[in-house]
């Protein structure tokens, strides 16, 4: 159960791996379909985190503001990641927060962990001009100031993205046709994950509704590395074929195995997850 602790987050990650994707490092896609409403502030997006039988805790992700910068709307992104309560061992609350804009490349990233007696941080700081990183790990103490305690540079080939702002990376390019070596940064360490947009048509099933199976599209994906919360390896995901392109359900390899992640709950107005044609 010592382990569980580190796992619960990488729901996330199986759709949002720590990333940072450069055009130059890309193999070739073809054009995605015409853009739409696809950012809509207000979004809430909930998933349950499961390993065998064992439900390990939530993931949930919403689109919070907008606001224009330098001609640009850039668009300010929440993921709450908490244990399930009564989990043993475990008492897991995990904050991350992202800035990024249309184009899907961010500016900001910040974790926050509230799961001990202080409040621990990790920021990164996107400086476009020189393509590097500035990463920033600090401490607070509850009731206390916040202490920086390392500050590091990573370098990028170029606009990048962190972890959460690739969930709308991936939901914005999966009509497209191809696979990604995507630069990636883990902590202090510029790595790869692969993404393949398969533009495969399925039918899943989810407890959320029951009455019908939801028409999806599968992207598959690899993790070249040991990453945050042990996940390594293959991993897959399941979005709604339609507009909205919302995640539905993903398979991952993290340590202890494969865990399996599933909407449970949305709010997003106007929108109901497709049903499959039978």
């Amino acid at each position: 159960m010592h382990h569980i602790s580190r796992f619960i987050g990488i729901g996330i990650l199986a759709l949002t791996a720590e990333c940072f994707f450069s055009v130059l490092a890309a193999e070739p896609l073809t054009d995605a379909q015409p853009s739409d409403s696809l950012f809509r502030v207000g979004e809430e997006l909930e998933y349950r985190v499961s390993y065998s039988f064992f439900t390990l805790g939530s993931i949930r992700i919403r689109i919070v503001d907008a606001s224009e910068r330098n001609g640009r709307v850039v668009y300010r992104a929440q993921a709450f990641i908490d244990s399930a309560p009564g989990l043993p061992f475990v008492d897991l609350h995990v904050l991350f927060e992202s800035e990024f804009d249309e184009e899907v490349y961010s500016y900001t990233w910040v974790s926050a962990d509230s799961t001990k007696q202080q409040l621990s941080f990790l920021s990164y700081t996107f400086n476009y001009d020189s393509n590097w990183v500035v990463v920033e790990k600090s401490k607070q103490k509850f009731g206390g100031s916040r202490e920086v305690e390392e500050i590091d540079t990573v370098k990028v080939p170029g606009k990048a993205q962190d972890g959460l702002s690739l969930f709308f990376y991936a939901r914005k390019n999966l009509f497209r046709q191809g696979q990604v070596n995507v630069p990636t940064v883990i902590g202090n360490e510029a790595v790869t994950t692969t993404i393949a947009f398969l533009n495969k048509r399925e039918s899943v099933e989810i407890d959320a509704r029951e009455d019908k199976p939801i028409d999806v599209l599968e992207i598959q994906g690899k993790a070249n590395y040991s990453g945050v919360f042990g996940m390594t390896g293959a991993f897959s995901g399941w979005f709604s074929n339609d507009s909205a392109r919302v995640p539905i359900v993903a398979r991952m390899r993290v340590l202890i195995g494969s865990i399996y992640i599933e909407l449970v709950k949305w709010n997003r107005p106007g929108w109901e997850p497709p049903l499959a044609q039978e």
